[in-house]
């Protein structure tokens, strides 16, 4: 199965104004204009600020186009630039579609969802809304990150291709769940500890709840 790819994006780091305050960020990701790498570390050129950001597990960030609705009350959501510092903006992988574990072909690469994008105070002060992070992570629509199976070249055209559904079916939504809600739904847990494909350091927070 295939999905639509609004955008595939990179960006580097800059300096911006954050109340009079020069503050360093990448979170301005723009669509790419020619064939990039894909690594098990991210998109060649593809820079991060924080120690937070990036690496093998959070290797490629994504973020749904059906959950920007969630915030048009709120901010401009047509923006040159991909709305929450994402790298890929898809249709139809929301919170409640997406599972950690499911497996895509990306042009060349192999990617795999790992874990829940865990929303920064940057995208409040992007977006000047002071109460976002806390609000995305009510709505459980955070956005997710994927680890490189198989490097390779991805282009502005790319398409992205469901290769494999992970069995268990944690979906994002579930995943969440477990991180800013009900933290010890024991029913969530022992199904998120039977996903392959999830961190280690989440499975062991989430065994010690039992």
């Amino acid at each position: 199965m295939h999905y639509e790819l609004k955008r595939i994006c990179i960006g580097g780091i800059e300096k911006i104004d954050v109340n009079g305050i020069e503050k360093k960020t990448a979170y301005y990701k723009y669509p790419i204009e020619n064939a990039v790498q894909l690594t098990v570390t991210g998109f060649v050129g593809d820079q991060h600020v924080y120690k937070g950001h990036g690496g093998v597990n959070k290797a490629v960030c994504l973020y749904d186009y059906k959950d920007y609705d969630l915030w048009s009350d709120y901010m401009d959501i047509d923006t040159e630039f991909s709305l929450f510092g994402e790298n890929i903006t898809t249709v139809g992988l929301d919170k409640d579609t997406i599972c950690i574990g499911d497996t895509f072909k990306l042009g060349e690469a192999l990617i795999q969802v790992t874990e829940g994008r865990g929303p920064c105070n940057t995208i409040a002060q992007v977006h000047n809304v002071p109460n976002i992070v806390k609000m995305m992570a009510a709505s459980r629509a955070t956005g997710c990150y994927f680890r490189v199976l198989v490097e390779g070249v991805v282009a502005p055209n790319s398409r992205l291709e469901l290769m494999k559904k992970d069995e268990t079916r944690l979906t994002l939504h579930e995943f969440n769940e477990l991180v800013y809600g009900d933290k010890k739904n024991k029913a969530l847990i022992e199904k998120a500890l039977k996903v392959d494909a999830l961190p280690a350091e989440h499975k062991e927070k989430f065994a010690k709840r039992l």
